[in-house]
């Protein structure tokens, strides 16, 4: 299963982020961007399946998270569309 990337404005945030999804019983992780994608901010992600990215990205929201990008990752953890 591929997975999805949610740029996060700082680390602090992906962190805090990570938790609240895995208090909320979602997988979820943190993962650098590639440098190539400028408009991430710091590069950070949070790393969640690609099944679950619409319900992740409704809860971070709900729980005031600011979410702007989004990406996906393919078989070979590389940051492609989510298209």
């Amino acid at each position: 299963m591929a997975n999805a990337l949610i740029a996060c404005r700082s680390v602090t945030y992906a962190q805090r982020a990570v938790r609240l999804l895995e208090r909320n019983g979602m997988k979820a992780s943190m993962r650098k961007l590639p440098a190539d994608l400028p408009e991430t901010g710091c590069g950070h992600a949070v790393r969640v399946k690609r099944d679950k990215l619409t319900q992740a990205i409704q809860l971070m929201k709900d729980s005031g998270f600011p979410v702007k990008y989004h990406f996906c990752e393919n078989e070979n953890s590389e940051v492609v569309s989510c298209l």
